[in-house]
């Protein structure tokens, strides 16, 4: 008997307003960015004037000038609002990659509190090093890596994480102990 692998069927392409529809489709979640300080120039400065339901650093503590420049920033999103719009497409398309939403019923301090605690990861040898798994490319090659243990501590409060890319969104949740990934085209305008 010979075994095939199984056919992927390929998931049509959503149009941007789609894509959003889909983060705030389930009442009991919540949507978050972490957006990376050292790849939107003067995030800051956005933030202050954002529209958004609030936001806080992902670093504790009084931070210098230039670190709290570059640090990544747990931002509570409205679902209508024009930075989450800039943030979703217009940042996307050019800054590349910013970050990475968080889909999650926890209120935000828990939630805040739980992603600070994934800002650090012992290596094999027991060195504790920064972890940026914020980063999209890095997120993606980090979420696989996880046993089933490793993957549920990880996810903890977070529902799904989804990465806004120009040309498809990847999301990632935790299903029945098992990581589930897919990657969603996203339509050209004609």
């Amino acid at each position: 008997m010979t075994t095939t692998e199984p056919t992927l069927i390929p998931l049509p392409a959503l149009a941007p307003a789609q894509h959003k529809a889909q983060l705030w489709a389930d009442d009991s979640q919540q949507v978050f960015a972490v957006v990376m300080g050292d790849r939107v120039p003067d995030l800051s400065a956005r933030l202050a004037e954002a529209d958004v339901i609030d936001h806080d650093c992902l670093l504790p503590g009084a931070l210098e000038p230039d670190l709290q420049r570059r640090a990544p920033y747990l931002v509570h999103l409205k679902r209508e609002s024009a930075f989450t719009d800039w943030l979703l497409f217009e940042a996307s398309a050019g800054l590349g990659p910013w970050g990475v939403l968080v889909c999650s019923p926890a209120k935000r301090l828990f939630l805040r509190s739980h992603l600070r605690g994934l800002l650090q990861a012992r290596i094999p040898g027991g060195q504790q090093i920064a972890l940026d798994w914020m980063d999209p490319q890095i997120l993606q090659i980090l979420l696989p890596l996880f046993d089933a243990a490793a993957l549920s501590a990880f996810m903890g409060p977070v529902q799904s994480y989804v990465i806004a890319g120009t040309d498809h969104w990847f999301t990632a949740s935790l299903n029945l102990g098992q990581l589930q990934s897919r990657s969603v085209p996203l339509a050209k305008a004609a």
